[in-house]
């Protein structure tokens, strides 16, 4: 989950609006998500190169937030998912709506990103559920206690400086499918994946929509096909 940047406050002139936008992202995450899975700039950027895998997510339009393991969050003005605008200019328009001028600074990008075709969750601090901290042993995730609203708000805002990284459980039943990078150790995927109910057939042996992505032959482009192996070695 990811801290909006606060270079626009610069570009709201009302000290009134400048002040709520602030208290709003101290408050608020982003949580990113793409409708493509075949772009390759996307694999190379944010898949380590082809070593990671993308994860396909079926949503409830009627219920967004009903993708991540918290308590029910309403959509609402300050809590939703949309998708990302891309525009030349940064600034809002004029006489924006607290709402639009919300909407418009979390939903907006530069068109030199278009290509990433990005939907992003307005997501309230309130509902994460973990934090992994810099100041612990790699790898360490560590849970916030649901019931502290405090120390998740006091941890948010000190992730700016301590570089801490939060995160927020995934409803597994809302994972219709997992696609593996070309350069993916698809050994250590294996092992992950076999527990996974949804990817996993417990009669034929076989693992369920689970893909691989090859690079095409001829054109810059990437083609998918079916992870042909079996979910545990029979002895």
């Amino acid at each position: 989950m990811a801290q909006s940047d606060k270079t626009f406050l610069n570009d709201i002139k009302n000290e009134d609006l400048s002040n709520h936008m602030e208290n709003f992202m101290s408050l608020h995450g982003i949580i990113s998500l793409s409708e493509t899975p075949d772009n390759l700039l996307m694999w190379s950027h944010y898949a380590d190169n082809h070593k990671g895998a993308v994860i396909e997510f079926t949503i409830d339009e009627n219920d967004p937030f009903d993708l991540f393991n918290v308590c029910h969050i309403p959509m609402s003005s300050d809590a939703i998912l949309r998708k990302v605008n891309y525009r030349k200019n940064r600034k809002s328009p004029l006489n924006s709506s607290l709402e639009d001028l919300r909407n418009h600074y979390y939903l907006t990008k530069s068109d030199e990103w278009i290509y990433e075709k990005e939907y992003r969750y307005i997501f309230p601090i309130t509902s994460i559920r973990f934090m992994k901290s810099s100041s612990k042993q790699a790898g360490l995730v560590e849970l916030l206690e649901s019931h502290n609203c405090k120390n998740k708000i006091d941890a948010w805002k000190d992730s700016k400086k301590n570089r801490d990284m939060f995160f927020v459980g995934v409803n597994e039943s809302k994972i219709t499918k997992i696609i593996l990078g070309c350069n993916a150790n698809i050994s250590k995927y294996k092992t992950v994946m076999s527990d996974v109910l949804r990817l996993a057939n417990p009669i034929s042996n076989e693992f369920m929509n689970v893909e691989i992505a090859k690079i095409h032959p001829e054109r810059y482009e990437l083609d998918f096909f079916k992870l042909e192996d079996k979910v545990h070695n029979l002895i």
